[in-house]
């Protein structure tokens, strides 16, 4: 199960945030293919893969950004209780779909890459693990 979750750090690496334009330099396909070598059809499905699921994150994340305005609007003297609960409510419910279309983008992508491509992704997310889990110490 840890090495999943090792792949999928990997791939979270290679992906633009939700919501973010990729430059061509930060083209999320050609830093997968520098690392795993992909071939044109991976490419291409990986592609297709992400243009479906960036249209879903994009519309989440709008939502998810109206809907911290209206909540901010809420903080006053004279709040309401009820209504911070149910936008909160509904900012816990959108995020968790946001997390769920990322997951799912990723799982999607897993599927295309070969046996040794998911090798090379995992050692490669191995040798980044330690850079991420070192403690930052105070200076």
């Amino acid at each position: 199960m840890k090495t999943w979750k090792v792949v999928c750090a990997a791939l979270v690496l290679t992906l633009p945030i939700a919501g973010q334009a990729a430059s061509i330099a930060e083209d999320p396909v050609a830093r997968l293919d520098s690392i795993v070598n992909l071939n044109k059809g991976q490419e291409e499905e990986i592609e297709t893969l992400l243009a479906e699921s960036e249209g879903k994150t994009k519309q989440l994340s709008r939502k998810i950004q109206a809907l911290k305005i209206r909540l901010g609007q809420e903080i006053a003297p004279d709040f309401n209780e009820q209504s911070i609960r149910q936008q909160s409510k509904q900012l816990g419910e959108l995020s968790g779909e946001l997390t769920a279309e990322t997951a799912l983008l990723q799982a999607r992508i897993q599927t295309v890459l070969t046996e040794d491509q998911r090798a090379i992704l995992l050692k490669r997310a191995q040798q980044m693990q330690p850079q991420a889990d070192s403690p930052k110490h105070s200076q």
